[in-house]
């Protein structure tokens, strides 16, 4: 800009701002204290401007923002640890905000927006939710360690025809619990259900204080009961899933993100 038009420019910003910027004189123009002041809050709305651009710019790929994030108390042992630990080093900017809860409760809290993501047991009975199977396994017998079948290599489904059994409570939307009765009537008995449990967690609790003994998903055994011994069932044909769900919408940007780690972790980890 030429100097006439730059002196014009400054002239009517003084007018505007009502105040003198510029001392000046033949032989040298200088800032007045409301210019000096002026020029000090016109940086900084200039580095404002350019931070809400950069920020824009890591919002749109995902690289800043909140996400929360449910999880069923057993899960944390699973594929959880892998899944976030790939993401916190790859969007370190990121929140993560993590929610315990059972899976039928996740149900409402994704749908309704609590939540953006949730690690929970399939099946999910809602149309408006996605869900990426994570993990498959099957299901493992708990017993105390005293138990006089904790020595065996494995069982089978006959060998628990007369004991107690215990089981994460049928409110909370396991389906698996049903299988696992629905396979001992197959055997020729009916389970006697001597307690139930809000999450496998306290399941395996309760079997190592010996109140009775559970069918539950195998990666309860990693969970490190020393006072639970966890066997093989013979002949039990049946898996319980874990899974990643999530709205159906469009996801955002920084929803987009962790699928994209999610996808990668399976490549690396695909399911048997």
């Amino acid at each position: 800009m030429q100097q006439p038009h730059l002196s014009h420019h400054i002239r009517q910003l003084e007018d505007r701002l009502g105040s003198q910027l510029l001392e000046r004189t033949t032989r040298s123009v200088q800032l007045t204290v409301a210019g000096e002041h002026f020029l000090e809050r016109a940086r900084y709305a200039l580095s404002q401007a350019d931070y809400a651009v950069d920020s824009m710019r890591r919002f749109a790929d995902g690289s800043v923002g909140q996400l929360d994030i449910g999880f069923t108390s057993s899960s944390i042992f699973h594929v959880i640890p892998s899944i976030l630990g790939a993401f916190r080093e790859r969007h370190p900017n990121v929140g993560l905000s993590l929610h315990r809860a059972g899976s039928a409760a996740q149900v409402p809290d994704l749908l309704e927006g609590r939540r953006h993501f949730g690690f929970l047991r399939l099946p999910v009975h809602s149309r408006r939710l996605s869900t990426l199977t994570l993990a498959r396994e099957g299901m493992v017998v708990a017993l105390p360690r005293t138990h006089p079948l904790a020595g065996r290599s494995q069982l089978q489904i006959e060998d628990l025809s007369n004991e107690e059994f215990i089981r994460v409570s049928p409110i909370l939307g396991v389906d698996y619990q049903e299988h696992v009765e629905s396979y001992c009537r197959r055997a020729g008995f009916q389970p006697r259900i001597v307690m139930e449990a809000t999450d496998t967690n306290a399941v395996v609790g309760f079997v190592a204080a010996g109140f009775g003994i559970a069918i539950v998903p195998e990666y309860t055994s990693r969970m490190g009961h020393l006072h639970v011994a966890f066997l093989p069932l013979r002949r039990l044909n049946f898996q319980v899933d874990l899974a990643l769900a999530w709205v159906v919408e469009d996801p955002s940007p920084l929803q987009a993100a962790f699928l994209d780690v999610v996808n990668a972790f399976l490549r690396d980890n695909p399911i048997d």
